[in-house]
């Protein structure tokens, strides 16, 4: 699998100004949740996080705040936001806010459950490789429209 670039293409312009991978990526999101249930597109999207997280591996880190910066860096390259995490009772809480701007000509609600689910994908892959289970997933405990809150614990 070759590695894409992380290229956070702008999507706040008009639709006749969309890059052509970011037009392509619209068109692709309306039509696997048009083809396929929620559940399905769901699990989908969780797929594509899971490949991206593949292709940007962590690393070899040894402490919490290494891991954090690593995803932080990710997240500020790729143009996709930033989180912060800590640990509670109920497992690792993630707050990612900055959450990509919903293209022109995508319905709001179905960009935010695409990204929503894409992250989580990452977030499964990423916490999974540092000693998490995959029996264990990333929760969504609250969303707004540019902020998800996460739990990834049993």
């Amino acid at each position: 699998m070759s590695k894409p670039m992380l290229v956070p293409w702008r999507l706040d312009v008009p639709e006749s100004e969309l890059q052509p991978p970011v037009m392509l990526a619209c068109h692709m999101v309306d039509e696997a949740w048009e083809m396929a249930g929620p559940e399905q597109a769901q699990a989908f999207f969780r797929a594509i996080g899971n490949r991206i997280a593949r292709a940007y591996p962590l690393g070899e880190l040894r402490s919490n705040d290494e891991i954090f910066a690593a995803m932080n860096a990710f997240w500020a390259e790729s143009g996709w936001g930033r989180a912060v995490l800590r640990f509670t009772e109920d497992g690792l809480r993630i707050v990612h806010a900055a959450l990509p701007l919903t293209p022109p000509e995508v319905e709001r609600g179905r960009w935010r459950d695409t990204v929503v689910a894409v992250v989580a994908g990452i977030y499964d892959y990423w916490l999974g490789q540092l000693g998490g289970s995959d029996a264990i997933k990333t929760r969504v405990v609250a969303t707004s429209e540019r902020s998800v809150e996460f739990v990834y614990g049993a």
